[in-house]
């Protein structure tokens, strides 16, 4: 089990800032998240996790070099990829590129196809009230055989 964090990461302050930053007719100054925000935003507080994070926000949002609050739009994202690595050493270097997307995938709920290190993932779509994840297509593949759609 990892140890609370006493502090948030740079990117979930970033993160939080920008987004209250955004709220119209705000006045206040943001309230800034606590370090137990951060673990519950994402499990890990380590460096392949901020890797990948960036990666991701280099990708999706375009820009070569994405800031911490870019960055931290793609945490949990980076987090649903790592724990594919529990039992797996971590590469050294991230590669991410998107995929086409095929004829149905609206219908079956995905938003996005990305290929990480040669694994392929599909981007589920959230709800009003939850976030989309990323998981494997062959993990993906593998409810629908089931019946259990995610």
């Amino acid at each position: 089990m990892t140890p609370e964090p006493t502090r948030p990461c740079r990117y979930c302050i970033a993160n939080w800032t920008g987004m209250s930053n955004r709220i119209p007719g705000r006045t206040t100054p943001p309230i800034l998240p606590t370090g137990q925000d951060c673990e519950w935003n994402h499990e890990r507080n380590d460096q392949p996790l901020y890797d990948l994070a960036t990666v991701l926000a280099r990708v999706f949002t375009g820009d070569r070099q994405p800031c911490d609050e870019q960055i931290g739009w793609y945490l949990l994202d980076a987090e649903d990829v790592l724990g594919d690595y529990d039992a797996l050493p971590l590469p050294g270097r991230w590669r991410v590129r998107k995929l086409p997307e095929s004829a149905n995938d609206g219908e079956r709920g995905i938003d996005i196809r990305l290929r990480v290190n040669e694994v392929t993932y599909v981007g589920l779509e959230g709800g009003k009230d939850s976030r989309g994840s990323l998981v494997k297509l062959s993990t993906f593949r593998e409810w629908h055989r089931e019946g259990n759609h995610g």
